[in-house]
Formats: structure tokens, C-alpha cells, sequence
């Protein structure tokens, strides 16, 4: 029989022990903005999805937290080397940042299609059909272009005619269906310190009791 010392060799832990600093003490979090993921409030702190997510996690574990904003990469780098113990800003598991800091299972998938107006027959190709795009996010003209489409970005979605690609999500608001074209398909995640594993469950652990939640609260975001 396994001894219970032997058993405790295989929970996870944190050598720098990031779990038992946080519990009762100060969670510090990089964020930077990418709505609806994240939101940067005038008045500090952090908004948006991702932004309430975390503050769950610290009232869960009586924690103060310490919100520093810089962009991206600041943020992703002092992360690496232990100085954050979170970092959040619509990450996304494909990030080559994978390599060098800790992510969480994906809490959410979030797949990019064409949308069309209601009556549109369902399409099969888009075969160089006009396909409208919002034009902060240029990656996705990225993605109707190689499904054989021609991108025509705008500054707003809502105002588009005809076809258009957007997260599934943001369908409805723009009173538009999915026309049978997927584009891309994205999933979801936080960053944590590298190496502290038994942190890392705790977080996992506490955005998986609010994933069935997160769909619902993204359609009722704003873009």
C-alpha cells in the first residue's frame, strides 16, 4: 500500500510557491485590451470577460489584486520571469508565448464564420463573393481571403450588407445566421507563471465552474 507520503509526491506544486503567496494576499495580474475579452476601464482595474473571470478567482481565494497594464509582449515577458502571476488579454493556445509561460485549458473556442442575412441560402464556397470584415481585426480578412473570398474590411459590422465574417457569437447582435462557412477556429486561454503547477489548477479549477457561463456573457457583450 502507497504510503500517504508517497501519494503527496504527486500533487501538483509550486516551487515558488505562487499559490499559497496569492491565498490571502495579492494577485498580480498583466492586462492589456481586447475587447470582449478585456476592457480597460478609465477609473483602473480591468473589465470584460477575462477581466471578471480573475476577479472571481481572487475573491475565491481572499485576494487583493494588483492590476499592471503594458502591451502584449511587456506583459508576456515579465510573466516569464516570474514578476506577474497572471496575464490576461484574449489569449489564444496557437500563441508562441506557449513555449515560455503556462496556459490554462481552453475555456472557450471561438470559431470565426460567415454570417449572412436571414434568407440567404447556405453556402458551400464563397468563391469570390464580397465578404465583409471589422477592420480592427485584419486577421480575419487574413481568413476569407484564403476560404476564397474577397475581404472588404468596415468600421463597423453592424452597418454591413450582404455577407460578413464574425465570431459566432456576435452573429445574432448583428442580426445575421451562420451561412455554412467556417473560417477559423480559436481557443481560448489565460497565462500563468511557468512552473507553478498547483496555481495553475486552481485557476483552471475556478474558470471551470463559469465555462458554461462564458457563451451566454459574450452574446451579450459588446464588440
Amino acid at each position: 500500500m502507497l504510503s500517504l507520503t508517497t501519494l503527496a509526491c504527486g500533487l501538483p506544486r509550486d516551487p515558488e510557491g505562487t499559490l499559497d503567496r496569492v491565498r490571502g494576499g495579492t494577485m498580480r495580474v498583466g492586462v492589456f485590451e481586447r475587447r470582449p475579452w478585456t476592457t480597460l476601464p478609465t477609473k483602473g482595474g480591468a473589465g470584460g470577460l477575462e477581466g471578471a473571470l480573475v476577479a472571481e478567482l481572487a475573491r475565491e481565494l481572499g485576494a487583493k489584486i494588483e492590476w499592471v497594464r503594458a502591451t502584449e509582449s511587456q506583459l508576456l515577458e515579465a510573466l516569464k520571469m516570474r514578476e506577474l502571476d497572471l496575464v490576461i488579454g484574449g489569449l489564444t493556445a496557437d500563441s508562441p508565448w506557449a513555449q515560455h509561460v503556462a496556459f490554462t485549458k481552453p475555456f472557450y473556442t471561438d470559431t470565426i464564420v460567415v454570417g449572412a442575412p436571414p434568407g440567404t441560402r447556405r453556402l458551400e464556397k464563397l468563391d469570390g463573393q464580397s465578404v465583409s470584415f471589422h477592420a480592427r481585426e485584419p486577421v480575419i480578412g487574413g481568413y476569407v481571403r484564403k476560404k476564397g473570398g474577397v475581404p472588404r474590411p468596415v468600421p463597423e459590422l453592424g452597418q454591413a450588407q450582404g455577407l460578413l465574417a464574425a465570431p459566432t457569437w456576435q452573429l445574432p447582435s448583428l442580426a445575421v445566421g451562420p451561412a455554412g462557412i467556417t473560417l477559423h477556429e480559436t481557443h481560448h486561454v489565460i497565462a500563468a507563471t511557468p512552473g507553478e503547477n498547483a496555481w495553475l489548477m486552481r485557476i483552471e479549477q475556478s474558470i471551470a465552474t463559469r465555462k458554461r457561463f462564458v457563451g451566454m456573457i459574450l452574446r451579450t457583450s459588446r464588440p
